[in-house]
């Protein structure tokens, strides 16, 4: 996978420090949250560079932008039962799906992916609410790790382009915050309470 950032300092090749690193810690808890999910079926909380199946290697590289590449060795190219995907069509779907605030499901409708020319048919499987928390602990691993990829946009670069095995799958021009549902329910409830308490002074 490659990360491009260009626009201010990543124009020439360079990112803040702290900037870099998330960015670095970002990748590879995408990249590791797929592989494991790929491989097991499970979303771990702690993520790593290595896991049962996978090793994630980061490739640095500098142009007249600022860009990283990961390579990631799957020693089983073998995916759970019941997902047929190709690796890199698994993190696109997986992506496109986080997008459209969607949690991934395996294997969606049925069409023919314009990126990599797979077709993917969709399955009626019963509900698994086991399956269901892992799909949902992928959704926010992928959210936590946008986050912190495009933590460099606004500070140190102004575009970041992703791409895997060559083709450009996102372009973001803006930080995109991580805010957990936990997070969503103690400011409403913070907001309730406020407004409550502004409205018996006014009483």
């Amino acid at each position: 996978m490659n990360l491009r950032y260009d626009g201010l300092l990543a124009s020439r090749s360079e990112l803040a420090s702290s900037a870099a690193k998330q960015v670095i810690e970002g990748a590879q808890m995408f990249l590791g949250a797929h592989a494991h999910y790929y491989l097991t079926g499970s979303v771990p909380q702690r993520i790593n560079d290595k896991g049962p199946g996978y090793e994630i290697t980061h490739l640095a590289s500098a142009t007249d932008c600022w860009e990283a590449d990961f390579s990631i060795n799957l020693f089983s190219e073998d995916p759970v039962e019941g997902d047929n995907h190709a690796f890199p069509v698994f993190i696109y779907d997986s992506y496109r799906s986080w997008v459209r605030g969607r949690i991934y499901e395996e294997p969606p409708a049925l069409y023919r992916d314009p990126y990599f020319g797979t077709t993917s048919v969709a399955v009626e499987k019963p509900f698994d609410p086991d399956r269901r928390l892992q799909q949902e602990h992928l959704y926010q691993r992928v959210g936590r790790a946008v986050a912190l990829m495009t933590a460099a946009l606004g500070t140190s670069a102004t575009v970041l382009e992703l791409a895997i095995n060559g083709h450009v799958f996102a372009s973001v021009d803006r930080r995109i915050p991580f805010v957990t549902e936990q997070e969503v329910t103690e400011g409403v409830s913070l907001f309730r309470q406020t407004l409550e308490t502004s409205r018996r002074r006014l009483n």
